[in-house]
């Protein structure tokens, strides 16, 4: 039994914590977690979003006099996703260039 204790001790760094290499890849993996769940609540942010305003058009369109107008409003709505998208894809790749120096400087490269 002693020596399952002595193991135990050099696995664990004798005091019954875990090593560094844990804490890392703990610490790595909770930041890479919390990135995920902002990544997620921002795609559905913009899918709820883009459904409102595919809404608010389709009823601007049944008031519509002329082809025109609606062509106009498809226009608008065309240009306001992509203008949305766009916005939206710089945001999510600045919170993916975050999330990866946080993870690299959470891993330590042997010396």
């Amino acid at each position: 039994m002693s020596e399952r204790r002595s193991e135990l001790k050099a696995v664990t760094g004798g005091d019954g914590s875990t090593g560094p290499e844990q804490h890392d890849l703990m610490g790595m993996s909770a930041q890479i977690w919390e990135g995920l769940t902002q990544i997620n609540n921002r795609m559905i942010s913009l899918a709820q979003a883009s459904w409102r305003h595919t809404q608010a058009a389709a009823e601007e369109m049944r008031q519509c006099q002329s082809p025109k107008e609606m062509l106009e409003i498809q226009l608008r709505l065309s240009r306001r996703a992509l203008d949305d998208y766009m916005d939206e894809s710089r945001k999510l790749s600045e919170l993916l260039i975050k999330m990866s120096g946080d993870a690299m400087g959470l891993l330590r490269l042997p010396r």
